[in-house]
């Protein structure tokens, strides 16, 4: 651990105070919250992440310190996760992580401990020497035809709404994410002066986004009748959110959000997550469009990469005809 002295004269209260009581890591956590949300400005999903997995290394060991952090301490969290207990529905069960999750996990701690290293609180990065698990997307997320229709029919005719302005904001909000599939998030933060109806557009904000990237979304002409249908039971509202409470006038919360995706999941037996209307979205504008730059940029994703994995859903068919549509005569 370094030296007081050498320590950047910003921080020193914070070690000065109390940097070998139970609490000095915690204390530095919050600072460098701070840091990414006022400095940095992460979006809310991003500091979510972080402080959902600080959480969990502080479940494993509550009075870690900062020359606790090292790589024999992050095998041994690692194997905590993977042998906890887990509420999973009303079960407590032991789960193995997935690599996926295992990789979440690890960048959100991973960036604080960069942080650390940055500043000399820590030597090294306790990650430093191991090695990224390999992730592979093979489970198709995208919903298929048959339970759009299903999930469509539930909210329009099967579930009973508490009132009309409800149920017209439900079939809003999921028609809005099956045609311009919008992060959790960033349908949270929409305001009514973000959608325009006469150029047919919606402006995600940056600071609604992962990315912290703006960008405008072009509205499919078969989404606008759900949209312009649901404001006219809004009109009394005063509230500047495009999706508002069903009881005050307020935002829709995301509480709010994640009861709707119950109701509809327990209603349509079918998983219906919010990011997998995502997922939809991506795996059927590319079937229509082929065309992936344009995709990239309406999911407002940092890299290509990312965007790829949103095609994992690509049916055996999709191939196939892409295969056949190859001719030797065409080649260079």
């Amino acid at each position: 651990m370094p030296e007081i002295n050498s320590v950047k004269p910003e921080f020193s209260v914070i070690l000065t105070s109390n940097i070998r009581g139970t609490n000095s890591l915690q204390q530095l956590h919050e600072l460098f919250i701070k840091y990414r949300k006022n400095v940095v400005c992460s979006s809310a999903a991003t500091i979510k992440n972080y402080c959902y997995t600080f959480g969990l290394l502080m479940q494993f060991r509550s009075n870690l310190q900062l020359e606790d952090l090292t790589e024999e301490t992050m095998i041994l969290f690692f194997e905590f996760l993977n042998t906890r207990l887990r509420k999973v529905g009303k079960k407590l069960i032991v789960r193995i992580y997935k690599n996926s999750s295992v990789v979440s996990v690890r960048g959100g701690l991973s960036a604080f401990f960069k942080w650390l290293v940055d500043r000399n609180y820590l030597v090294t990065n306790p990650f430093r020497k191991i090695e990224f698990p390999k992730v592979t997307y093979t489970d198709p997320r995208a919903f298929t035809s048959y339970e759009i229709d299903i999930i469509c029919n539930a909210v329009n005719t099967k579930i009973k709404w508490a009132n009309l302005l409800i149920k017209k904001r439900n079939i809003a909000i999921v028609m809005l994410l099956i045609y311009c599939g919008l992060r959790k998030e960033e349908l949270l933060g929409l305001s009514l002066n973000d959608v325009n109806f006469h150029r047919k557009t919606i402006t995600i904000r940056s600071y609604t986004t992962k990315s912290r990237r703006a960008r405008i979304i072009p509205l499919n002409d078969e989404l606008l009748p759900y949209l312009d249908d649901y404001l006219d039971y809004r009109c009394q509202y005063t509230s500047q959110s495009f999706f508002v409470s069903g009881t005050l006038d307020r935002p829709i919360t995301e509480h709010g959000l994640k009861h709707l995706s119950n109701i509809i999941s327990r209603t349509t037996k079918i998983n219906c997550h919010w990011h997998r209307y995502r997922h939809t979205f991506a795996t059927n504008f590319y079937n229509v469009t082929r065309d992936l730059l344009t995709l990239h940029i309406l999911m407002g994703h940092s890299s290509l990469k990312m965007t790829l994995t949103y095609l994992r859903s690509l049916t055996d068919d999709h191939l196939t005809s892409q295969i056949k549509r190859l001719s030797i005569g065409q080649f260079y």
